[in-house]
């Protein structure tokens, strides 16, 4: 009777894996191959995305954009198809997920906050992708490189990248440097009193006239030399000129060495401190007093 029992019990076990098993096995099949293709579906529908936008000339931001915020729905879409796989329906999932909607909305408000940053930043064109940026604050610099659905990429003048949330960019006073195709070039150069003023202006002149990246003979952009400032121990010049934005670093870095090249065949002096020492002997002193 016993053995009957157990018997029974083991045929129903056996009845039950003959009737799981090829379902367990489908569904692990299923999960390998869905796991193992679609992220080479989601590759393949970005490549094609980014050469069909490159092709219609778009917005390399909005290409960065979009492939990320593309990229996170595949793999959004494929965490419900292996919810799917397991057994879990998606409609419980959802009405789990409405239900917990308010503590999620609250624990991702940073994230949509960078998200919908990123849109506006794509909307209202405040960067583009090469555009050299800064902030007022100095916390931000660099050189935009691509724009994602939550955070920016920024390389720094020196090398390393930055990752800046989009929101931080879309909030901040922003100084684009990029925007206009020139810059102006405002430096302050000192000369001894002991120099006219009209020769050191004359010799800023020869420098400008020496040196080709600097736009001249435009109305528009004038080149400004002046005595701005009388200090205590020197004189300070004003120095602007109008330059092509990418030839703005060399050709201020090439003003500094041929203002000093300039004063120093002309003779201007560029004052500096000085100081002078006096060193009293006293043992002279006192062997002079002795003799008298």
């Amino acid at each position: 009777m016993k053995s009957t029992f157990y018997e029974k019990i083991l045929e129903n076990l056996l009845t039950s894996l003959e009737h799981y098993l090829p379902i367990l096995a489908g569904k692990i099949i299923a999960f390998l191959l869905i796991c193992f293709i679609w992220p080479k579906i989601t590759k393949f529908l970005l490549k094609t995305l980014e050469k069909a936008m490159t092709l219609r000339h778009n917005d390399p931001l909005l290409i960065s954009f979009l492939k990320s915020l593309i990229k996170t729905l595949m793999y959004i879409a494929l965490a419900f198809i292996i919810i799917g796989i397991i057994g879990i329906k998606a409609t419980s999932l959802v009405t789990i997920l409405g239900t917990a909607g308010v503590a999620i909305g609250l624990a991702l408000q940073g994230s949509l906050a960078n998200l919908a940053s990123g849109i506006l930043i794509l909307f209202f064109k405040q960067v583009s992708k090469g555009d050299f940026i800064s902030s007022l604050d100095g916390t931000i610099e660099g050189t935009v490189q691509s724009i994602h659905i939550l955070y920016t990429t920024i390389q720094q003048p020196n090398g390393p990248i930055i990752i800046v949330p989009n929101s931080q960019i879309a909030n901040a006073s922003i100084i684009n440097y990029s925007k206009n195709p020139f810059r102006r070039l405002d430096l302050v150069y000192s000369a001894s009193y002991d120099n006219s003023v009209d020769k050191v202006i004359s010799v800023l002149h020869q420098v400008i006239e020496n040196e080709p990246r600097i736009i001249k003979n435009n109305p528009n952009m004038p080149v400004t030399i002046s005595l701005t400032k009388q200090n205590a121990s020197s004189l300070d010049y004003v120095f602007r000129a109008w330059v092509r934005k990418e030839d703005y670093l060399d050709t201020m870095l090439d003003c500094n060495i041929n203002v000093k090249k300039f004063f120093d065949k002309n003779g201007i002096e560029i004052p500096y401190n000085k100081l002078d020492l006096y060193v009293k002997n006293n043992l002279n002193i006192q062997k002079n007093e002795e003799q008298k």
